[in-house]
C-alpha cells in the first residue's frame, strides 16, 4: 500500500512539474533575428485621433497561405481592432515580414495605412506615411495577437467546414 501511494505521489509530482515547464516554455517569446529597425512610437494623441475619427478598418492578409480580407465598419468592431494598438514601442527587425495590411478610413477616405507584424518574435503595428514609408511602430496587445492569430489562420489549420 505504501509503495502504491508513493508511486501515485511521484506520478502526480512528475505531471505537475511537466505542466509548469510546458507553460513556461510556451509563454516564452521566441528570439528575434535580424537587425533591429528603430522607429519612433506613434504618439497617444495621433492614436486617439485615429480611434475617434475613423469609421472602419480594412484588414488584408499578406500571408501567402491565407487569402482573407475583411472590412470592420461596425463601430464596436472598429473600436476593438484599434484597441489592440498599445502605447509601447513595437519590436521589429529586418527579418520581420508583415502579416497583414490595415487601412483605417473615415467615411471611405483613407486616414492611415499600417502594416501588422506579430509572428516569429515580431510585434508591431507599423504606421506608414502617404508614400508607404515606415514612420512609427507600436506594439500589439496580447489580446490583439490572439485575435490576429485566429482571424488569419491558414486553411489547413481550420476545420473541415472552413471555419
Amino acid at each position: 500500500m505504501f509503495y502504491r501511494l508513493s508511486f501515485l505521489l511521484y506520478l502526480l509530482l512528475a505531471f505537475s512539474t511537466g505542466c509548469k515547464n510546458e507553460k513556461t516554455s510556451k509563454g516564452a517569446k521566441p528570439a528575434v533575428s535580424g537587425k533591429a529597425i528603430e522607429l519612433d512610437l506613434m504618439d497617444a494623441d495621433n492614436i486617439s485621433s485615429l480611434r475617434s475619427e475613423g469609421t472602419s478598418v480594412d484588414l488584408i492578409s499578406l500571408k501567402k497561405d491565407v487569402n482573407v480580407s475583411m472590412s470592420f465598419d461596425n463601430p464596436q468592431a472598429f473600436s476593438i481592432i484599434m484597441s489592440f494598438i498599445t502605447s509601447d514601442k513595437g519590436v521589429l527587425t529586418t527579418s520581420c515580414l508583415p502579416d497583414a495590411h490595415l487601412i483605417v478610413q473615415k467615411n471611405g477616405d483613407i486616414l492611415r495605412e499600417m502594416d501588422l507584424y506579430y509572428q516569429n518574435g515580431c510585434n508591431a503595428m507599423v504606421f506608414l506615411d502617404a508614400e508607404g514609408k515606415k514612420i512609427a511602430a507600436n506594439s500589439i496587445s496580447n489580446e490583439g495577437v490572439d485575435f490576429f492569430n485566429n482571424f488569419l489562420k491558414t486553411k489547413s489549420s481550420q476545420d473541415s467546414l472552413g471555419r
